[in-house]
């Protein structure tokens, strides 16, 4: 079965509106956010300070399709941590925040729970040198069409960010 993930434009509905304060974000992370245990261990990484994850923090609707993702990535690499580390794919670098899209007024992808960046530091946002490459295990992962998730990364320019989601109408 593949996912329909709905235009950034229909999040609201799809989603559900989290609302415009702290107190109404607060009420719709309770009804709508789940934590999705990684298959292997993740860190956050802020400069020096280094960070265990628990889990990622992410929409209802997504956590399904992520977890057949995040499996299959695992299963790609024979469930070896090392590897996984060999290439910074324990790096993650966020999942929910309230804020708008950069640059721009209308919610984030990360507003809804529905986005994911990843080693932010060596894939910097609209930097032309990333380490993950179109042929990188997690970004055909994500893509995969094989798993009918329908995840995306953000064009050559953000590929440390991974959503559900179109980015026009099919």
């Amino acid at each position: 079965m593949t996912n329909v993930w709905p235009l950034q434009a229909d999040c609201n509905a799809f989603y559900g509106n989290p609302g415009n304060i702290p107190a109404q974000w607060a009420a719709w992370e309770a009804v709508n956010l789940v934590d999705v245990v990684c298959p292997w261990k993740i860190k956050f990484i802020d400069g020096k300070t280094i960070q265990p994850v628990p889990a990622i923090r992410i929409h209802k609707k997504c956590a399904d399709s992520l977890k057949v993702v995040l499996g299959s990535i695992w299963d790609a690499v024979g469930q070896d941590q090392s590897a996984i580390e060999t290439l910074h794919y324990d790096h993650y670098s966020g999942s929910y925040n309230q804020r708008p899209m950069r640059g721009g007024t209308m919610r984030s992808m990360h507003g809804f729970g529905a986005a994911i960046d990843w080693d932010a530091e060596e894939n910097a946002q609209h930097s032309m040198k990333h380490l993950f490459q179109a042929n990188s295990l997690l970004v055909v992962k994500f893509k995969s069409g094989r798993l009918d998730m329908g995840w995306r990364l953000v064009a050559r320019l953000d590929r440390r960010h991974a959503c559900p989601g179109r980015a026009r109408a099919s």
